[in-house]
Parts: C-alpha cells; sequence; structure tokens
C-alpha cells in the first residue's frame, strides 16, 4: 500500500524572539508521496533586528538580508505556491504562530490555512521514541540534512511525515489522521485552532484587540483581527535537541553504544521498525535481485526478504543467470555451492550483517 500524501511542508527561521521576525522561510510540495516541488525565500525582517542568540542557531546574518524584501512584499509570491494545501510543520505552533504574526505586521489577511504537526505526528506513530525533536527523529530515520536551514528543515518534516505514512499503512494524510485519532488545525480571521489529539482539548487563540509586542493594526479586507504572539520562539523546539546545547551526543538510536561492522548485532538489539522504514527511504537494494541461502541469525529470513521489497530489490527463490547478490546465511548452508555461487564475478556474495549493512544498520 503507497502512501500517496499530498501536501507542502513549510519551514520559518527567525532574526529574534519575535514570531513576527521571519528571515527565511522554505517550503517543500509533496505529491502522491513525493516530492515535487520546493522553494526558498530570504526575508528582511521589520523591524531590521537580529538576535546574537538566533545568529548561534541558524547562522543567518543581518547582512544576509538587508537587500531581501520584507514579508509584506513576498506574500503574494508566497500565497500563491502554497495554494490551499494542507501545510505541514515540525512544531507546527511555532511556524504556523510565525506565519500568522507576519501577516499581521504586514497588513495581510489572514488565509483560511489547514494543517498539521509531524511532532504531534510523530508522538502518536513512534510512542516509545524518547525524542521527538527533528534532528532526532531524522536520525533515527536515516534521514540526512543540515538542521536549523528552512529548506533542509522544510524537507527533513516532509520525509518525517512519509515515514510515519508508510509505518501505519496510510493510504493518505486524511487516512493517517484516522488511525493516529489527530484532529487537523485550522486557521483564519477568525483565530487558530492547533493540531491535537482527539479526546484532548486544542488549544485555540480568539480574536484579541492588541498584541503583546505588536503595535495595533487594522488588516486589510477591514479585520480588525490580531492574535497573539509567545514570546520565545525556540521554547518548544530546544527541548529535544539537549545535544546541540550540550555537545553531548545521544547514543546509537539502534544500539545504544558505539558498534562497529565486524561486531554483528544481536537479534533483540534491531529496530525493526526503523531499519524497514529507513530501507523504504533510502532504496538501497534498487536493481539488485536477491536469494538468501541458509537460515540467517539476526532477522529471520522473511524478515529479509520484506527488507528486499522495501529497499527496491527483488526476492529469488533460486540463483539462475539474472540473479546479481547472494545473502548467506549462517546455518544449514551448502559450503560447496557458496563456494560455486562466490566463483561468478558477475555475482556479489555477502554475509547477513553485509545485508543489514547495506540496509543502513
Amino acid at each position: 500500500m503507497a502512501f500517496l500524501a499530498n501536501f507542502t511542508a513549510i519551514d520559518f527561521e527567525t532574526a529574534n524572539r519575535r514570531r513576527d521576525s521571519a528571515c527565511q522561510l522554505a517550503a517543500v510540495v509533496v505529491r502522491d508521496g513525493q516530492i515535487a516541488d520546493e522553494r526558498m525565500w530570504m526575508i528582511r525582517p521589520d523591524p531590521f533586528f537580529f538576535s546574537p542568540g538566533n545568529i548561534r542557531i541558524h547562522g543567518i546574518k543581518p547582512a544576509d538580508v538587508q537587500h531581501e524584501p520584507h514579508f509584506g512584499a513576498l506574500w503574494d509570491e508566497i500565497a500563491d505556491f502554497l495554494g490551499d494545501d494542507c501545510l505541514i510543520a515540525h512544531n507546527a505552533p511555532f511556524d504556523i504562530g510565525v506565519l500568522i504574526g507576519c501577516l499581521q505586521r504586514h497588513h495581510c489577511a489572514i488565509p483560511e490555512l489547514r494543517f498539521s504537526c509531524t511532532r504531534l505526528i510523530a508522538r502518536q506513530t513512534w510512542p516509545d521514541r524518547r525524542r521527538f525533536g527533528l534532528k532526532p527523529l531524522s536520525d533515527w530515520l536515516g534521514v540526512q540534512f543540515k538542521h536549523h536551514d528552512a529548506l533542509e528543515d522544510s524537507r527533513a518534516c516532509a520525509k518525517v511525515l512519509l515515514a510515519a505514512g508508510i509505518a501505519r499503512s496510510a493510504e493518505s494524510i486524511e487516512d493517517l489522521e484516522a488511525k493516529l485519532r489527530i484532529v487537523r488545525g485550522k486557521a483564519g480571521e477568525w483565530g487558530v485552532s492547533h493540531a491535537a489529539k482527539k479526546g484532548r482539548p486544542k488549544k485555540s487563540t480568539a480574536k484579541r484587540k492588541t498584541d503583546k509586542g505588536l503595535p495595533k493594526r487594522t488588516l486589510r479586507r477591514g479585520s480588525g483581527l490580531s492574535l497573539p504572539l509567545p514570546a520565545n520562539p525556540f521554547d518548544e523546539r530546544s527541548f529535544d535537541e539537549p545535544s546541540q546545547r550540550s555537545g553531548v551526543r545521544e547514543p546509537s538510536p539502534l544500539y545504544g553504544t558505539a558498534r562497529t561492522v565486524a561486531q554483528a548485532p544481536q537479534p533483540s538489539e534491531i529496530d525493526w521498525q526503523r531499519l524497514s522504514i529507513r530501507a523504504e527511504f533510502i532504496q538501497p537494494l534498487r536493481g539488485k535481485q536477491i536469494v538468501i541461502v541458509g537460515q540467517l541469525r539476526v532477522i529471520t529470513n522473511d524478515q529479509a526478504i520484506e527488507l528486499t521489497r522495501r529497499g527496491g530489490g527483488v526476492h529469488q527463490a533460486e540463483v539462475d543467470e539474472t540473479t546479481n547478490c547472494v545473502v548467506i546465511g549462517t546455518s544449514d548452508v551448502d559450503r560447496q555451492k557458496v563456494d560455486q555461487l562466490a566463483a561468478r564475478k558477475e555475482l556479489q556474495v555477502i554475509s547477513e550483517s553485509e545485508f543489514l549493512t547495506l540496509i543502513g544498520l
């Protein structure tokens, strides 16, 4: 079952603690479960002030955006690109808050928005995980990216959602939300209702006449709406990223300690869910016609066949002229047959440990 999701993942970086201080925005469009388009905008914040703490996080300096347009000048282009897609963000209250804050500051009408949060989705999909920040989740899933670059973060966010859909065998975002019992977030000139798990009260923002830290303004189309902007956009983001603040690396998500390739993992140490999702992401076995000889020890033969399928390869019951890879088990192996196979130059003969390394273990 394919996860044929359609959505746009977004990510903002801000110049200071104000949520109307966007200095970078990126959007990644996904169609039928594949990244189809992407765009990034550098933005001159108004007022033009950068906090040293924010610069340390994302590396964007005033000189990088001093000649860029402000958000109001870019909004028509951004709105056209976003269309009426469901917006996805990691820690959506932050990114949706920045979007609305910038719209308010630049006198732009707030469109009707539908959105969801990959942080919330990840918590419901993998409840046994300890950390749900974008970086630890991406590391666990095998998604490599440069954190706190808006375009890189948007891509990673999109891939986290696709991984969740694969993990839950969902057909669409609506199907995934139903399986996880998640209510989608909404926003508009009336206020904001954030995505939440069903049965748990959603945080909602009602109309207010003023915003702390924002001057009173009148929006286009006669709206007097002004939504509150929480003080620190990095409060929630930093909770799951202690390794970046302290310099201490988290233990390996698979084993808990470092391990060399020569040291084969034990069956109980395999994170099967992560391994299968990673195989489907990376497709490391594409083009390989694979035969498994003997019984595997770390994973079962059926699991190896499933990994072959998810990883883009084709499993064959017997070696024939099209076979180009043979995985050798540790028991019930005909050594004479293995030697004969190894003599075929076009045939790759690998151990179970090497097979798992190909997948990304």
